[in-house]
């Protein structure tokens, strides 16, 4: 990745930190976007600590106006934008009998309309170098959850999106790909050790998952070396998606 110019959206999580992280030991510029000024220079910090540099942009990834004139100044200051990952994840699930149509609203304007707008900008910048590499952080609550309903429903969007954006713009050498991941441990969702030690003995690998587990995944999807992969989904989940019922 090096010398690439790398937005990472959704960079304050753990997940997005640790891939921005990733991306920055490779080599890649990194640009640190999401809404919360004071952990993205957390962040910012950890890939200085790495040996990188990071830019820091604080704005509502919902407010298109906003998103379209980032999208324009990173463009305009660096040439390319060569690598997007859409990371931001927020887990806003409620049983079905609790929900309202504000409920279901948001958890779309959160999880999707980001990735779209990112996505919509971001897409002409690369097509007209013919290369990009676009990754999005998904989830294997895709497939549906108990009392999380309308974050499945905004985490199947994704699976949908992945494949489409995908066939309509491999012709313009951009590859987009998804993550699935599964039960990894964050500062998002925090457990007590009892938690922890249920959670992981549900698992083959007999351990929940961390961020820096996504990050190698999305590193390869992000690479040059993944230009014959397109619209792929790679589960990342310490093997749960081979036996796991989620309706369980």
């Amino acid at each position: 990745m090096k010398d690439r110019t790398a937005l990472i959206v959704g960079a304050a999580n753990d997940i997005g930190g640790a891939i921005s992280v990733r991306f920055a030991k490779l080599g890649a510029r990194v640009v640190l976007i999401d809404t919360n000024r004071q952990k993205l220079d957390t962040v910012s910090a950890l890939v200085a600590a790495a040996g990188g540099e990071a830019e820091v942009i604080a704005i509502d990834g919902a407010d298109s106006g906003a998103v379209k004139s980032t999208v324009d100044g990173i463009a305009g200051k660096h040439g390319s934008i060569d690598i997007l990952v859409n990371a931001i994840d927020h887990r806003d699930g409620v049983p079905i009998t609790e929900g309202t149509v504000e409920t279901w609203e948001r958890s779309l304007k959160e999880n999707i309309t980001p990735l779209v707008s990112f996505s919509l900008n971001v897409i002409p910048v690369m097509k007209n170098k013919k290369y990009g590499r676009i990754v999005n952080i998904g989830s294997l609550d895709y497939l549906g959850t108990p009392k999380q309903a309308n974050y499945s429903a905004a985490k199947s969007a994704i699976f949908g999106l992945t494949r489409s954006f995908a066939l309509e713009l491999a012709k313009d050498g951009i590859t987009v790909n998804q993550i699935l991941k599964g039960d990894v441990k964050t500062a998002e969702c925090p457990l007590s050790p009892e938690e922890e030690e249920k959670g992981a003995a549900r698992l083959p690998v007999q351990r929940l998952g961390k961020p820096e587990d996504i990050a190698y995944a999305a590193a390869y999807f992000a690479s040059g070396l993944s230009g014959y992969v397109t619209g792929q989904n790679l589960i990342v989940c310490g093997g749960k998606s081979i036996y796991s019922s989620m309706s369980a």
